[in-house]
């Protein structure tokens, strides 16, 4: 009796520890056997275990150095009820030809609430990369054929807007630019008003102030006398207006033009001079000389222009 309970005792554990056996598998895979030198070798970690295991994945990219690891792909995971597969994978290359084998690795987990881990044995997986068929009577030609891209429609009408727009721009900015020229040679030129005009301008504007008739004697002499010393500026070309009276007539004694001028402006000049510093309070008829001679002054130095027939003439 006591033997038939040990050996149902005996098979109990067994039947459990193959229960709790079955609870964790895992397996490796490539997606085919048979690889070129530098195909993507893409290898895979299947693992089926119970809901309540934790797995502890180890370096994959370290565990494996007979290939050249490129990069790895996000994990998959499926649950259904209790049980949860998982797949990692991972693409390596092979850039030699040889017969390999993936050699197997330990992956780490741990049960239920256990703080032990334990270890399964992942199986190895044998693979064959060949090198390339290589005829030494053909000649040199890429491994494949040159790649030929679909015309890009979208691309090619954008470019061809954008190029539309560009010309139209620099048409629209140069015709801009010759509308700005046109508009700068046509331009009115400066009218300028000479000398003579602007005097005689200025002397009838004095006259209808008649300032020396109310009272604005010194006023007007100095007005009159600033009038022509103006003009002789303008007209001969010289600082009259910061020139005392009395170097004022030895220039217009040396112009041609003004010779014939020194005695009326003598005169002009002393009668100004009097008022200006003797205090000299002139009679009504000097007041009236005085405009007479700056007018005369003014009308017999403007400039005589050659006419039409002595142009032709000396041509």
């Amino acid at each position: 009796m006591v033997k038939v309970i040990r050996l149902f005792l005996l098979s109990s554990l067994l039947s459990i520890s193959s229960l709790i056996a079955q609870n964790i598998s895992v397996s490796a895979s490539t997606d085919t056997s048979t690889y070129k030198v530098g195909d993507y070798i893409r290898y895979t970690l299947e693992i089926k275990r119970d809901k309540a295991y934790t797995i502890n994945l180890p370096s994959v990219k370290d565990s494996i150095k007979v290939l050249d690891f490129i990069t790895s792909l996000p994990a998959e995971k499926e649950e259904s009820n209790n049980n949860v597969i998982e797949r990692y994978t991972f693409i390596f290359s092979k850039y030699d030809s040889a017969k390999v084998t993936i050699p197997s690795i330990l992956i780490g987990y741990y049960e239920w609430n256990s703080k032990n881990e334990k270890f399964i044995t992942v199986n190895p997986v044998t693979i064959i990369v060949k090198t390339l068929q290589v005829n030494p009577q053909e000649d040199i030609r890429d491994v494949k054929d040159p790649l030929k891209l679909p015309l890009n429609w979208i691309l090619i009408l954008t470019i061809e807007l954008i190029s539309a727009m560009l010309i139209i721009a620099c048409f629209l900015l140069y015709k801009r630019y010759l509308k700005k020229k046109a508009s700068k040679e046509n331009v009115i030129p400066e009218v300028i008003i000479p000398p003579h005009e602007i005097a005689l301008q200025k002397l009838t504007e004095l006259e209808a102030k008649k300032l020396w008739q109310n009272g604005f004697v010194k006023q007007f002499h100095s007005e009159v006398t600033e009038i022509v010393r103006q003009y002789f500026e303008s007209r001969f070309n010289f600082r009259a207006l910061e020139m005392p009276s009395s170097e004022i007539i030895p220039v217009l004694s040396y112009l041609d033009e003004a010779k014939h001028i020194v005695s009326i402006s003598e005169s002009f000049f002393s009668n100004a001079d009097l008022v200006k510093f003797a205090k000299f309070e002139p009679m009504p008829k000097v007041n009236d000389e005085m405009i007479v001679q700056a007018y005369e002054i003014v009308n017999q130095t403007i400039p005589i222009l050659p006419t039409v027939s002595e142009d032709k003439n000396v041509q």
